[in-house]
């Protein structure tokens, strides 16, 4: 039997992928799989020689104008040539965080957000924060990842700086002000990852004394987590409203100040997957590649 073939799409500063996907193609080995890592944006990349395009690390498709909007072009050029998942619906919605929105209004409990559309003047920023409640936020662009172009500010000492930062965001794009959670501190952020639907493993990422950002790259403390009925609830409403087939998913939670969890991010695009912190679970992965390989060919 021919072996499959599976084009991985990546970056250019990450030829190979991350280091957590390393476990993930020794089991593409292990199961016969014959891949091929593609950078997402090389116009010579062969994506119409795979049975199956899997999107994993592009993880500079929001380093730039423009870049973002390039990248769902590719995605929906790529998937009129061979299968890709996520579908490139679901990347055109979920590039944008403004997918929260979506997920509010559909009765998500999402973290409570303000929205600044791009290029609106964000003097009074300071007056809406307060109108809400907060006090210290955290305001980031509503395209990035890992934390790029995000601050920390107590909006109630320091009012100038928070819309000083909102300023030079909005120039680019729309901003998000979200409330800075206390309970990232002791109770860190839930990350749980779903492969073709079912939970796999999750993580809880506590970051370091005195920052606010949970991501391993900077030096948080991630621990292996239970998946409790509480944290399956918030997600399983979240799949719903999106209303796709998704063949991986990782939903983020951190405890709100009621007390209940809150999504904070549905990483659906380009999501770090944390393989090292579960065993088997680039096994399962590869299950669910097999599984769509094995209806590809029927």
């Amino acid at each position: 039997m021919q072996k499959a073939r599976l084009a991985i799409a990546t970056c250019a500063r990450l030829p190979a992928l991350d280091v957590d996907d390393v476990l993930f193609r020794e089991a593409l080995d292990a199961r016969g799989i014959a891949h091929r890592c593609l950078v997402w944006d090389d116009p010579g990349a062969p994506w119409n020689e795979a049975d199956l395009a899997l999107i994993r690390t592009p993880w500079d498709y929001w380093d730039g104008p423009g870049r973002r909007e390039a990248f769902v072009a590719w995605a929906e050029r790529t998937a009129a040539r061979v299968p890709l998942w996520n579908g490139a619906d679901v990347i055109r919605a979920n590039t944008h965080k403004s997918y929260l929105r979506s997920l509010e209004a559909a009765g998500v409990s999402v973290i409570p957000t303000i929205w600044l559309a791009p290029g609106e003047r964000a003097e009074g920023l300071a007056r809406r924060i307060e109108a809400r409640g907060f006090s210290e936020v955290v305001i980031k662009p509503a395209v990035s990842a890992g934390s790029v172009g995000a601050m920390r500010i107590d909006a109630r000492t320091n009012p100038d700086e928070a819309e000083a930062h909102a300023a030079s965001l909005v120039t680019s794009g729309e901003v998000m002000v979200q409330p800075y959670l206390r309970s990232i501190e002791s109770e860190g952020e839930l990350s749980i990852v779903f492969f073709g639907g079912e939970p796999s493993h999750a993580v809880r990422k506590v970051p370091r004394a005195g920052d606010f950002r949970s991501q391993p790259e900077f030096q948080s403390h991630v621990t292996a987590a239970p998946i409790d009925a509480e944290a399956l609830d918030v997600a399983r409403a979240a799949f719903a409203a999106v209303g796709k087939p998704l063949l991986y998913a990782r939903v983020d939670l951190v405890r709100g100040e009621g007390g209940a969890l809150q999504l904070i991010e549905l990483e659906l695009t380009e999501p770090s997957l944390y393989f090292r912190w579960s065993e088997g679970s680039a096994e399962r992965f590869v299950d669910v590649i097999v599984s769509q390989l094995e209806t590809l060919r029927v």
